[in-house]
């Protein structure tokens, strides 16, 4: 962990750290050329040709004589009415199957095709798709000797992994292949030719990103590929016309294989991350807008269902729109449906009440519960609809409409927040009065930014976690059971509450259970399943692989990696969200080209590195992410742009911010940025409490699991049971290179200062928002809380496993040890330049190194603690872990043997190791930390 450093000092260090990038002598950036073919061929489901060919013998029934033979082109025989084998495709696939046969016993013989997505249902019934009550059963075709039986058009099977093929007359054939005419995404040649790309260092994520691409893929489909509504007595007919172009983005494989707009919420920006295919994107949309009445609705579905009566389905479109334009800048097909579209805007706002809020009447809905009335998940989408509104309006030269928009946006949020709001629970009612706190329009609210303030959007998050279970997260507007659809809008709105490590522990729960379940298909996402894992939606009518439930790897793309576009044409942001990654890297297409990123991040030294190549005529926000860290130096390209809240200009990066958050620069150009950045994700000194256990290479005794740290104004932490070697070997990397280290050990319980509030699995009782801290002897998880808290791993994380674990609450006033207030919020902080300023209140702070006297808010810090009264406070005394005074500056610092001497003031020291004795000045120590100031040297004790 970085120690602090002069001002020129730390931008010495971060110019060095960009040397050792080409050197490779220090933390590298991952290279921006694509990971190997072979590596991103091996995540990829989709096929490279379109003919493909069963993987695997699933089970035999009956007579059947070398079935393995016919996975290589040779002959197997099935002999007797019944006898049967079921083949593995080993993934998701859909089209039409050909069988080739050589001898069989005469020229009678009949075979059946049955198809299902799950091993639950393979048989010689097909599993549901039609949406009767007839059964799909299967189909049967001739089997002639040295002949081929091909599947009609109509039957078509869109989505299945299992294919039964059994005899259905006495004697026998001789089956020797079996081949798959592969249907979807008929637009590509090569559906494995994906222009983007996204890969880390957690190969779940990187399997979950690819699967929810290729489940995309598999709904995209020929417009004359639809199902056939209303539903066929027996069988199923996939020969309907359904929409218009060349391909269209439907809901799903098996079925309904019909334009859904919104399931497009989600799959739009899946297959946009993806594979950019925003062409069948267009084409579901001008299905839509064809539909539309004159009274301006727009369908629930379209052809051939034509179903109308929603106005969450209706609103999806235009947010559809809106999405479909800020991912490609298409203002010719805009202005085809510019008409369309505000006709549509004007049906849906001629509902707004006078309260401000959408009163719903057409509450057809995706499968949840109480739809109607001024439900919050409708005014969530039309809020986000309402800001996309009136970005076109501004691109279409109509600023009045645009100023229209913007205000009725405005309207709606105080609204919801004013009416639908719980404080007690701090979660949005479904409707005014009611006790149902849904998780598509909870999330929805956070992700679309309806939310009011950050707490807001922190207390959602938290609250949406604590329904997880040990499958994924639990949707009571679906009974409790497990929506994929509001499960992929709760992920974003993890992310988008800055809860980083909880959408990444959310995505490999459910996504990854659904992934790599056996009753899946190991490719693609479900429709939804019940709270036990088991199917919902019937079994067999399920819909293994569903757009709607593919929300991860936008998500991924989006927020972990930090790619995004933004509504304006030609503007992007690179905001990273880490969580526990350590390297991510990958692309998105914008309209002016591709746009190129990556990070990594090096925990234990407290670095971040990233690279972003961006396209001309583009203009992007670089985000760098703070991750608690103090100190923060920000090098591009070479030169410091950010030291400590003060920015510099650069070629190509007109301005820079910060937020508790993250650092910002803006105005970045076209061009090749590599960034290098210290003091991220660490504390600038050792926390208060830590007391000495040993020097280095001696042993650090104690009884019990507890926190170790290992340096000398930087340190390397690990939690260790019963005693370590004070070694750089027993612990981690050296932290502060060339000076004797120490080891300290946390103080057991709580972080010092604090007091236990609860046991693990009680209540933590308190009023007002607080930072919890939930752990044990320096290990702990932190969350913003309000209004108290259950004290759970599943809010906190597990920071000790196996281990009795309480929660505690901070102290009032500053952080614990060595801080002094200087100033109330707003008010001025009179401090010495480069003196550490804490502000916040409750545990929670922003940290920054004052320039003088500053003023205490907001503007600098960033808010750390919204809605609550906060206060300044400046660092004093002696370093963490240095306690002894040994001379005043100028003087001479005596000891024994050899030792670090700390030297500074006011929070900001430097570190030395010396025999016997030091001088107490900046020129023996190599630095003065604190220009102007008397400084001290100090003793580890």
């Amino acid at each position: 962990m970085p120690r602090p450093l002069h001002r020129s000092a730390r931008a010495w260090a971060a110019s060095a750290l960009l040397v050792a990038l080409t050197t490779g002598t220090g933390p590298t950036s991952p290279a921006l050329a694509d990971p190997p073919a072979a590596t991103l061929s091996a995540l990829n489901y989709a096929p490279t040709s379109r003919t493909l060919a069963p993987v695997a013998l699933y089970s035999t029934t009956g007579t059947v004589t070398s079935p393995q033979n016919v996975l290589s082109q040779q002959n197997t025989r099935l002999s007797g009415t019944g006898s049967a084998i079921v083949l593995d495709f080993g993934k998701e696939v859909g089209g039409l199957t050909t069988l080739s046969f050589h001898a069989t016993s005469d020229a009678n013989q009949q075979v059946g095709l049955a198809f299902s997505e799950s091993s639950l249902y393979v048989g010689s019934n097909s599993d549901a798709s039609n949406g009767g009550s007839g059964a799909d059963g299967a189909i049967f075709g001739a089997a002639p000797a040295n002949g081929t039986y091909t599947m009609p058009a109509a039957k078509l099977r869109g989505g299945f992994r299992y294919l039964t093929v059994f005899l259905n007359t006495p004697g026998w054939v001789d089956l020797y292949r079996v081949s798959l005419q592969f249907s979807p995404v008929p637009s590509m040649v090569d559906p494995s030719a994906y222009p983007n790309y996204f890969y880390s260092n957690d190969t779940l994520l990187n399997r979950i990103w690819y699967a929810g691409a290729y489940t995309v893929q598999t709904n995209t489909i020929a417009p004359d590929q639809g199902r056939v509504w209303g539903p066929p007595g027996t069988g199923w007919n996939n020969g309907a016309s359904i929409g218009v172009g060349a391909s269209v983005l439907t809901d799903g494989a098996k079925r309904d294989r019909t334009v859904w707009p919104g399931d497009m919420g989600i799959s739009v920006p899946t297959a946009y991350v993806s594979t950019n295919d925003m062409v069948s994107t267009r084409n579901s949309l001008q299905t839509m807008f064809n539909a539309q009445t004159a009274s301006g609705e727009l369908p629930y579905a379209g052809p051939q269902v034509n179903f109308y009566g929603s106005d969450t389905y209706h609103t999806w479109s235009l947010l559809g729109t809106s999405l479909y334009y800020s991912y490609t800048a298409d203002k010719t097909w805009l202005d085809s449906v510019w008409g369309r579209y505000k006709l549509g805007m004007a049906f849906i706002t001629n509902k707004i009440g006078g309260n401000g809020l959408l009163n719903v009447t057409g509450a057809n809905d995706w499968a949840r519960s109480n739809q109607g009335g001024q439900n919050i998940a409708a005014n969530a989408i039309l809020y986000a609809a309402l800001l996309g509104g009136a970005q076109l309006a501004t691109v279409e030269g109509d600023t009045t409409l645009a100023a229209g928009y913007s205000g009725k946006a405005a309207t709606l949020k105080a609204a919801a927040n004013s009416l639908l709001w719980n404080p007690a629970v701090e979660l949005y009612r479904d409707n005014p009065g009611s006790t149902l706190y849904p998780q598509d329009g909870n999330s929805l609210a956070v992700w679309y930014g309806l939310t009011d303030t950050p707490a807001k959007a922190t207390a959602i998050a938290g609250n949406l976690t604590s329904r997880w279970n040990a499958f994924g997260a639990v949707t009571p507007e679906k009974g409790g059971n497990i929506g994929t659809f509001p499960g992929s809008m709760e992920v974003h709105a993890q992310f988008t509450a800055g809860n980083d490590q909880k959408g990444l522990d959310l995505i490999r729960r459910e996504w990854g259970y659904m992934l790599d379940s056996p009753i899946g298909t190991k490719s693609t996402f479900w429709e939804g399943f019940k709270a036990d894992g088991t199917f919902d939606y019937g079994g067999s009518y399920l819909s293994l692989a569903h757009g709607w439930a593919t929300g991860p790897t936008s998500a991924l793309t989006f927020d972990v990696l930090g790619l995004s576009p933004d509504p304006k044409v030609g503007g992007y942001r690179f905001v990273p969200h880490p969580g526990d990654l350590t390297s991510v890297e990958g692309r998105i297409t914008l309209p002016q080209g591709a746009l190129d990123a990556s990070w990594s991040r090096d925990v234990a030294a407290g670095t971040f590195v990233s690279h972003l190549v961006s396209p001309a005529g583009t203009t992007g926000v670089i985000g760098v992410p703070k991750l608690g860290g103090a100190n923060i130096v920000v090098s591009v390209n070479g030169a410091t742009v950010w030291d400590n809240g003060t920015f510099t200009a650069r070629p190509g990066i007109t301005g820079g911010s910060q937020d508790a958050g993250y650092v910002y620069l803006t105005g970045v150009g076209a061009g090749t940025y590599d960034l290098v950045v210290t003091g991220v994700g660490v504390p600038a000194e050792l926390p208060a409490g830590f007391t000495l256990c040993a020097v280095e290479s001696s042993t650090c005794s104690f009884t019990g699991t507890r926190v170790v740290a290992f340096g000398a104004g930087s340190y390397t932490y690990k939690t260790v049971t019963n005693g370590t070697a004070c070694t750089g070997a027993a612990i981690g990397p050296d932290p502060a290179y060339g000076v004797l280290k120490s080891c300290f050990v946390a103080p057991v319980g709580g972080p010092s200062g604090w007091t236990s509030c609860a046991a693990e699995g009680g209540t933590c009782a308190f009023t007002g928002t607080r930072r919890v801290a939930f752990g044990a002897n320096g290990a702990f998880g932190y969350a913003l809380r309000s209004g108290g808290t259950a004290c759970t791993a599943a809010i906190f994380g597990d920071p000790l496993p196996g281990a009795a674990k309480q929660c505690y609450l901070p102290p009032a006033g500053g952080p614990a040890a060595g801080w002094t207030a200087c100033a109330a919020e707003n008010a001025v902080c009179a401090a010495t330049i480069g003196q550490p300023i804490a502000y916040g209140a409750n545990g929670a702070f922003a940290h920054t190194p004052a320039t003088g006297s500053v003023t205490c808010g907001n503007t600098l810090f960033g808010d750390p603690l919204p809605g609550t009264v906060k206060s300044c406070y400046t660092r004093s005394g002696p370093p963490g872990g240095y306690s002894n005074v040994c001379a005043a500056e100028n003087g001479t610092c005596t000891f024994s043997g050899f030792q670090t001497v700390a030297y500074g003031a006011n929070g900001r020291y430097v570190y030395r190791s010396f025999t016997g004795s030091a001088p107490c000045t900046s020129t023996a120590m190599g630095n003065d930390p604190m220009f102007g100031v008397a400084k001290a040297c100090y003793l580890v004790g």
